[in-house]
């Protein structure tokens, strides 16, 4: 990265990505994957029942989304991972807070 790079404060994101993915996995790793999973960051887990599991991302842009579904597809344990709704708003719709948390 060049220097002056460095020093530059990062853009703001225009937009907000939420995105939902159902996660298929062996029952037996769902702990393991569970844990994995909270680990990533952006990531939450909102249901899971008998190897399934719904868990959804946000981000500043689809690329983090993309990263996430594709982290959690390679897990072990994991045999897929499958976006079924994305949405992504403009940050003006957001509040305040909203806005301070996605610059972190």
């Amino acid at each position: 990265m060049h220097p002056e790079a460095r020093d530059r404060p990062a853009e703001a994101p225009v937009e907000w990505h939420i995105a939902s993915i159902l996660v298929h996995l062996r029952p037996e790793r769902s702990p393991d994957v569970r844990a994995a999973v909270a680990a990533l960051g952006d990531v939450e887990v909102h249901a899971e029942e008998r190897g399934r599991m719904v868990v959804t991302v946000e981000g500043p842009h689809e690329g983090r989304i993309a990263d996430r579904m594709t982290a959690i597809h390679l897990m072990p344990g994991v045999m897929s991972a499958v976006m079924v709704f994305h949405h992504a708003e403009p940050m003006a719709a957001r509040t305040a807070e909203e806005v301070a948390t996605a610059r972190r």
